[in-house]
This record gives C-alpha cells, structure tokens and sequence, in this order.
C-alpha cells in the first residue's frame, strides 16, 4: 500500500502540474483555477516526498541518495544519486512558480524569454525523465499523455492576461 501511495502522488501531482498549465492559457478564471489546481500539485509532490522517504528510506538521505543512484545505474549505466538534488531543485522550483503566479498572476512578461525558457526546459527535462525514462509499461504511456499535454499548454501564442511568448 505504502509504494502504491508514493506513486499514486507524484502521479497526481504531475498530472495538476500539467492541468495548471493548460488552465494558464485560458480566460482569467481558468487561470485562477490553474494557480489552485499548481499549489495543489506541489503539496501533492511534498507528499511524495514524503511518502517516500517515510515507507523507502527510513527517513534516510543516504538511503535515498544510494537508492536513486542504483536506479540511475539501471536505467543509464551511470550510478549517480544526483537525481535527487534535482527532484529537490524541481520542488523548490515549482514553489518559487507558484508564489510567482500567486504574486503577479499569470503574466510573466516582466521575466527575459530565456529564463522562461530555462525553467521549461529543466521541468520537461524531469518529467520526461520521471514519468517516461524511469517508469515502464502503462505508467510510460501516461507519462508521455503527460508530457504531450504539456507541450501543448507551452506551444507558442498568447496566454491569459497578455503574455505574448515573443517578448524580448
């Protein structure tokens, strides 16, 4: 039960991450629902991390570190534990985002084209890599509905409030 747990809510916190996005692109209230359903989703993943660390790793970054480095090495042939420090990095990264919607709402005219850029690329990069890479059979399947999904939220155009994707 403890392992359906930990994947059932990273599951369901990527699955809110990609609605939130989607919802961003529509009117001003589907943009407000999009910031609830992203807050929701980080709370989502601070309980996978939780779950996980609570029923895999005894509470144990070393555990959790040794862990992700042999599923690193399996998936890649490389043993390194830095996986984690980027799932870190993704969690704060998506609170910083959320706080930024909260605070200035959907419109992000005021951050450079290639910081936007940059923070797009590093959460494909961990969704492909956690829900396609490093997940089999069906669960690949959702990932990559996942990721497409998301890439069409991205696709170019304008989004609610005026945030034209060809700013300077």
């Amino acid at each position: 039960m403890d392992d359906f747990l930990t994947r059932a809510s990273i599951w369901l916190a990527l699955t809110l991450f990609v609605a939130a996005q989607v919802a961003r692109r529509g009117s001003a209230a589907t943009a407000v629902i999009g910031l609830r359903l992203f807050w929701t989703g980080w709370v989502a993943f601070v309980g996978h991390i939780a779950l996980a660390f609570q029923s895999h790793y005894g509470w144990s970054h070393a555990v959790a570190l040794a862990h992700t480095a042999a599923q690193t090495a399996a998936a890649t042939g490389i043993e390194t534990g830095s996986g984690l420090y980027l799932n870190y990095l993704f969690g704060v990264l998506w609170l910083v985002e959320a706080w930024w919607w909260h605070r200035h709402g959907v419109s992000v005219a005021a951050r450079p084209t290639s910081l936007e850029l940059t923070v797009r690329v590093f959460w494909l990069f961990m969704i492909v890599n956690g829900a396609v890479i490093f997940v089999g059979g069906p669960q690949r399947w959702f990932g990559l509905t996942l990721v497409a999904l998301l890439l069409y939220a991205w696709r170019p155009g304008t989004l609610a409030f005026g945030w034209p994707t060809n700013r300077p």
